[in-house]
């Protein structure tokens, strides 16, 4: 039989699917209506083998289901079995983009799929703000791994589900109105999809003092774990005294000869990590202190610190300045189109609506409280499921 045959039961969402999928494309088919144990589930069973629904043959060959119609169509196979115009599979129609490589864009990418909807990640990197960290203790299931261990697990679980990926540029502006909205990729690409899932995280806040800007990549740093090793026997400074910066020092005392830790507050992190800097002896804490400059000229040779309380200035000799005093939310793309609070977080609800019909966002870019690794991921989970309640009850 020439064409498509479409076995499909009532109440099947994704027999709906299907059906609004093929008449959105102008694809003709007939449809065979099944229910269990009738002439018709029992012929369909026989065809194709299986007893979900629904089931598509094309020209009498079964195909699978409506992820393997829309990944047929997307790549151009369905059109050239039924010997139709490729209108346009260069540009598909996704349900779900996630924007983000974190592990909140991760476990939205993998839900999102596990729902069986037609889903594509796209990210300047896999592992997001996470990867900037060495090891992590506080993950269920893992009393310690090291965080580059984490990630690929996270993205080979991601991998197993066939998420389609394009990883290595950055998102340059959205389009969220209408029921499609669209991604663009500065004016290379452009991508579809029906609902739109926000994960781009958080970076690192800037001092805004003389000479960091110039000294980016000559001794000013915002990652201990990219960029300890280069400073093995130098002395360095850690700006900060929450637990960042802590990790930092932790992560600079195993190769640096010293480390100045400068914080404006008494030390805000974890007792713990707290009680582990202070017992090293490379480690020596000023707290109440401003930087004031970063000083050098073709690389860094020391910072300017001016104490709180009496106002005395202090030039600390260094070859290294790690930059860790929070951070801020990569929120730029929405700023003017969803609502931000006063610090430039995504509002959300509590299943991770971002304000705008099919839009959704999670992780440490939204308003969300405690801004940790399980937390980011199982708002992922949710943003999905919310992503897919929104397509299922479309019509």
């Amino acid at each position: 039989m020439k064409g498509i045959t479409f076995y499909s039961m009532d109440g099947c969402a994704f027999c709906i699917k299907a059906k609004s999928f093929l008449a959105e494309k102008e694809i003709q088919f007939t449809e065979i209506k099944v229910s269990p144990g009738s002439d018709e589930w029992e012929e369909m069973k026989e065809k194709t083998g299986s007893e979900l629904v629904p089931q598509i043959l094309i020209n009498g060959e079964p195909a699978g289901g409506y992820s393997e119609l829309v990944n047929l169509h997307s790549t151009g196979v369905l059109n050239k079995k039924l010997g139709l115009p490729d209108k346009d599979s260069i540009n598909p129609v996704y349900d779900v983009i996630v924007i983000g490589g974190g592990p909140a864009g991760l476990n939205a990418a993998l839900y999102a799929s596990r729902k069986v909807l037609k889903t594509i990640l796209i990210s300047k990197n896999i592992g997001g703000q996470v990867a900037d960290t060495y090891d992590i203790d506080n993950y269920l299931g893992f009393s310690q791994i090291e965080t580059a261990d984490l990630i690929k697990k996270f993205d080979e679980h991601v991998q197993k589900y066939g998420v389609e990926k394009h990883v290595g540029e950055a998102v340059t502006s959205l389009d969220l109105t209408g029921k499609i909205k669209k991604v663009f990729i500065g004016d290379k690409k452009t991508y579809f999809s029906r609902t739109v899932i926000i994960a781009t995280g958080k970076r690192p806040r800037p001092l805004n003092v003389t000479g960091e800007k110039n000294l980016i990549g000559k001794g000013v740093a915002y990652c201990s774990t990219c960029d300890a090793p280069l400073f093995a026997g130098a002395d360095v400074a850690v700006i900060g005294g929450g637990n960042s910066a802590l990790e930092a020092v932790i992560d600079l005392d195993k190769v640096a000869d010293k480390i100045y830790m400068v914080s404006l507050t008494p030390l805000t992190g974890d007792q713990i990590i707290i009680n582990k800097v202070k017992n090293s002896s490379k480690v020596k804490i000023y707290t109440k202190y401003d930087t004031t400059r970063i000083i050098g000229d073709k690389t860094v040779e020391g910072i300017e610190i001016k104490s709180l309380e009496t106002g005395d200035l202090s030039l600390l000799d260094v070859e290294g300045i790690f930059i860790e005093i929070g951070l801020l939310p990569n929120s730029d793309l929405v700023i003017d189109t969803l609502i931000t609070n006063n610090q430039g977080e995504i509002e959300i609800d509590s299943v991770c609506r971002a304000g705008v019909a099919g839009v959704f966002a999670c992780g440490d870019v939204t308003n969300i409280p405690f801004k940790q690794v399980v937390i980011a991921a199982g708002e992922g989970a949710k943003a999905a499921l919310s992503a897919y309640n929104y397509l299922i009850n479309q019509r």
